[in-house]
């Protein structure tokens, strides 16, 4: 296995990448250990070095003491975080504040999962992220925009914020969606993207898509894609 180009090993290093912007630019608008961030972040980065470059097969990778080592210390700096984030009470009030906890969340998500992904998938880029079925909840257009709208949707486990220019996306229905970097749009933060239109059948279980077709997987790696080239 080349681990050095596998798109599962690479969503990873920008994951990682993104914690690192937070805590070197220390972003996070709360009270917390700096140093010990600093410290876990920089412990992960040497670990990453190990397993990217390790070539071996992905279920060996999967097992390697280094990539255990490595989710354990985001772990660790995810415990921080959530503590000081409960210690304190705080809630995102800005967009800009909103946007910094949804890149916390796709990374500790990403990073917390990889083992699983090394696992079960093969080298397809759009495995390295998730897959999911997601039920809309509600939907309302955006005032400031023609064409976007917000809607909140459920995976059967936690509500997912996504802004789309699907037209006449209804409450309701399920779609398929791939959790990706978050962005903000129109002063919304998108924290996943639908992958077309066409709703699933009704008895589709919630929660991570096993088995997509062509179409939707084509439609992921697309934007797993353009993850990997903006780290060129």
């Amino acid at each position: 296995m080349d681990t050095a180009k596998d798109a599962r090993i690479l969503v990873l290093e920008d994951a990682l990448h993104r914690l690192h912007e937070i805590v070197g630019n220390r972003k996070l608008k709360i009270h917390v250990e700096y140093s010990k961030l600093s410290e876990l972040i920089q412990q992960a980065g040497s670990l990453l070095y190990e397993v990217k470059y390790s070539y071996l097969p992905p279920d060996q990778v999967a097992a390697l003491e280094s990539t255990k080592k490595l989710v354990d210390s985001i772990t660790a700096f995810k415990e921080i975080v959530e503590n000081a984030i409960k210690t304190s009470g705080f809630k995102p009030s800005t967009p800009k504040e909103s946007l910094i906890h949804a890149e916390l969340h796709y990374s500790f998500r990403v990073i917390e999962d990889v083992q699983r992904k090394l696992r079960a998938y093969d080298d397809e880029p759009a495995r390295s992220v998730d897959i999911l079925v997601v039920e809309v909840s509600q939907t309302q257009p955006i005032p400031e925009s023609k064409n976007l709208t917000e809607c909140r949707c459920t995976d059967g486990h936690r509500i997912w914020k996504i802004v789309t220019n699907i037209a006449g996306i209804k409450s309701g229905v399920k779609l398929p969606c791939a959790v990706l970097p978050p962005v903000e749009m129109m002063d919304i933060v998108s924290e996943a993207m639908f992958l077309g239109g066409t709703p699933l059948p009704d008895d589709f279980d919630l929660g991570l898509f096993e088995n997509p077709p062509a179409p939707i997987l084509d439609q992921a790696r697309a934007q797993v894609l353009h993850i990997l080239k903006r780290m060129m």
